[in-house]
Formats: structure tokens, sequence, C-alpha cells
């Protein structure tokens, strides 16, 4: 009977872990008119405002791992729970924070980087560890996209409705967002921590307390061994790189449209309904990323860099010829939904691959060495792109075109040793997911 009630629960996990890990993925309502609103109601400048995203990320670069020791002997719901709170302290100092108060706003990023880090790597180890205990590992890359797919839905429709909001009142949209974080909080009281029943397994518990006696031997050595495999540096210097690269898709579509807005050129009740169409479209990429792996393995990753550098070079020429013309909008609009298509699937994908070339005892360890390395990438390169943007003046098509002439090197060079590991670990097989998956 406890064995009925264990799976019954684990099975309840996975269910519910889409929603869990799209409510704690994020601060919902916010992002699509987070550009508007600090430059218009808090007077910052667009230069400030990525530079913004830049500080959230040093700040992860340095609490990453820290945050990760501290919280591992916390179950993961708990721990989720916690972050959800971070969430929480970071909408209210944007509602209360002064006029044109860089410094303010910069400090909160830390407590919205803190909610990222630990709902981030919490949440997905809660969901891990129940497909494991189920037996059902090969399960996570369609249930952790259905979760993925499930943040750029509810952002879409987020995007539609704020739009409206704010017009309102812009601070009605971070009250609501305030709302998506309490409801998250509620909603993880029916998520039981997996944790449970490992500790409740005397088996388990007996092998749980002898890894625990090794890691004292040996547990200052766990991040070194887990550098020492040539794959994971392969892969993390790739999502360096990419994450970095496409960080600021987002934030330069937005600023795109928030320009075209102030000239008159684009409506604002536009401008949620374009937003929605640009997360539905990342949705649909995290829902069905597993097909596209299935037919072409490895060569998606080629796929996805190609592209990147092509969608940016097409709409910064185009914007050169004329920013305003709405043969530009659509191109800059289109390629840019095809950027945020290729964000979703290659963080998917590197994240399946780590799965399963990581010791499910050190998972925890080298997803937070990885959430580091790429939290670097983004602060680094978005802030490459922020002082790009103020240098030209507010340039999106120069801008756009200088930004992967640095770039687009480092990608090719990225992409071709993570392509070469890759190949190297799996020998000639170009999928490592299954063409069958259990149903929940």
């Amino acid at each position: 009977m406890d064995e009925a009630r264990k799976i019954s629960a684990l099975n309840r996990n996975v269910k519910m872990s889409p929603l869990f890990i799209a409510l704690a993925w994020d601060v919902f309502f916010v992002w699509t008119i987070s550009t508007m609103f600090f430059h218009d109601i808090k007077e910052l400048s667009y230069s400030d405002i990525i530079m913004l995203d830049s500080i959230l990320m040093f700040i992860g670069c340095i609490i990453c791992i820290p945050l990760t020791k501290l919280f591992t002997k916390v179950r993961p719901v708990l721990a989720t729970q916690i972050g959800l709170v971070g969430y929480m302290v970071y909408l209210l100092i944007c509602i209360f924070g002064p006029k044109g108060n860089f410094l303010v706003f910069a400090c909160a990023q830390f407590f919205l980087s803190f909610g990222y880090i630990v709902c981030g790597i919490k949440s997905n180890t809660a969901l891990t560890n129940s497909l494991h205990l189920l037996k059902r590992d090969g399960d996570y890359q369609r249930v952790y996209g259905n979760g993925l797919s499930m943040v750029y839905v509810l952002e879409a429709v987020g995007a539609v409705l704020i739009t409206y909001v704010y017009s309102w009142n812009p601070f009605a949209c971070y009250w609501a967002s305030f709302g998506v974080v309490v409801f998250a909080e509620i909603w993880s009281l029916f998520i039981t921590d997996p944790d449970k029943f490992q500790k409740s397994n005397i088996k388990v518990e007996a092998t749980a307390k002898s890894e625990e006696n090794k890691k004292k031997k040996k547990g200052k050595n766990t991040i070194f061994k887990i550098l020492g495999s040539t794959f994971f540096v392969f892969l993390i210097a790739f999502m360096f790189i990419m994450r970095g690269t496409l960080s600021i898709v987002s934030s330069g579509f937005k600023t795109y449209l928030q320009q075209m807005m102030d000239g008159g050129h684009f409506p604002m009740w536009l401008f949620g309904y374009v937003y929605a169409a640009y997360k539905l479209c990342s949705a649909l990429a995290s829902r069905y990323q597993f097909k596209l792996d299935l037919k072409y393995g490895v060569r998606s990753i080629i796929l996805f860099t190609t592209l990147t550098v092509v969608s940016f070079v097409i709409c910064g020429v185009a914007y050169l010829i004329n920013p305003t013309s709405i043969v530009t909008l659509i191109i800059i609009i289109v390629f840019s939904f095809i950027e945020g298509m290729i964000f979703a699937p290659c963080r998917i994908f590197v994240n399946n691959y780590m799965q399963v070339c990581i010791e499910p005892k050190d998972i925890e360890t080298a997803y937070s060495i990885r959430t580091t390395v790429e939290y670097l990438g983004y602060a680094l390169i978005s802030m490459l792109y922020a002082n790009l943007l103020s240098g030209y003046g507010d340039n999106y098509g120069k801008t756009s075109l200088v930004y992967m002439a640095i770039l687009v090197v480092p990608i090719a060079i990225a992409t071709a040793l993570f392509i070469r590991a890759l190949c190297k670990q799996y020998a000639q097989k170009y999928t490592i997911i299954k063409d069958k998956y259990s149903k929940d």
C-alpha cells in the first residue's frame, strides 16, 4: 500500500511538474512592458535597462554555486518556495523604487537572481528525482519541454492582457505578477517532495549514507571531477556563447518596437499581440523540440547557430536601409520570432545531453556550474550589446551588425567543439532520446 501511494504521488508530481516549472521559472506579466515601464515610469535610459540584465547575470555568476551548496540539503519543493519569496521582493522594489535611481533597481536584481537560481535548479531537481524514482528518466526531455512551453504560453497570454492593463495603470502589471507568484506558492503545496520517498527506503538511505561518506573524502573534488569531462567543458562553452548571444533577442526586439511606438509608427495595442505571437512561437518550439532531435539529432545545433547569425545580419541590414518602413518591421518581427524559437530548444537539448552524461549524484552541481557559465555569458555579451547600443545612439541596425561581426567566430568555434565532443561521446548515434515516451 505504501508503495502504491508512493507511485501515485510521484506520478502526480510528474503531471503537475510542467506547470510547477512554468510558474517557478519567471516573474510573469512584467517582461512584456518592462522596457516601457523602466523607461517611461522609472525614467531609465535604454542602455541602463539592458545593463540591468547584465547586472542580474553577474550577480547570478557570483551566487549560483554558493547557493547550490547552501540549499543542497534543502528539499527541492521547499527550496523552490523560498526562491519564490525572492521574486516577491524584486517585484515590490520595482513598484515602490524611486524614479531615476538606477542603483536601487540594480540592487533589486539580487533578489530576482536569487529566485531564478533557486527556483530554476530546485524545480528541475524535483522533476528529475521524481522521474528517476519512477524509472522514467527517458521522459525528462518531453516533460521539461512541456513546462518550458507553458512558460511561453503564459507570457503570450499575459502580453496581450498586460498591454491593455499598462494603459490603465502601469503598476497593476507588477501587482498581477505578484499574484502569480503567490499562486505558485499555493501550487507548490500540492507537489510531494521526492526526497521523502528516498529517505523512507532503507536501502536507498543506506546507499545515501555510503555516498555521503564518500563525499566527505572526495567532496572537494566533485567540481574538478565534473570539469575534467571534455564533453562537459565543451557543452558549457557552447552555452556560454549561445545563451549570451541569444539573451538580447527579447530585449533588443522590445527596444526596437518601443522606438517604433515613440515615433508613431507602431500602435501600442498591437505591441501586446506581436509579443504574444513571439512567445507562442517559443512555446511551440519548446513543446515539439524532441521531434527535431529525433529527426536531426546533433545536426539541429548547426541549424540553430546558422539561423542565429543569419537573423541578426538580415535584421541589421533591413534596419539600416529603412528603419521605419513596414517591410523592415515585418522582417525584424519574422526573424526575431525565428531567434525566439531557437533559444528554448537549444537549452532543452543541452539539458538533455547533460542529464545522460553526468552521474545522478553530481547533476545538481553540474547544473549550477552550467548556470554560472551561462549567466556569465549572458552578462558579458549583453553588456557588450548595451554599450554598442549606447555608442551607436540606440541604432538597432548598426548594433546588430557589429554585435554579430564580433561574435560570429566564437559561435562557430563553440559549435564545432561541442559537436565534435558530442559525436565522440555517442560514436555514430545522432540522438539520445527515445522514439516512444510513456504517458503521464
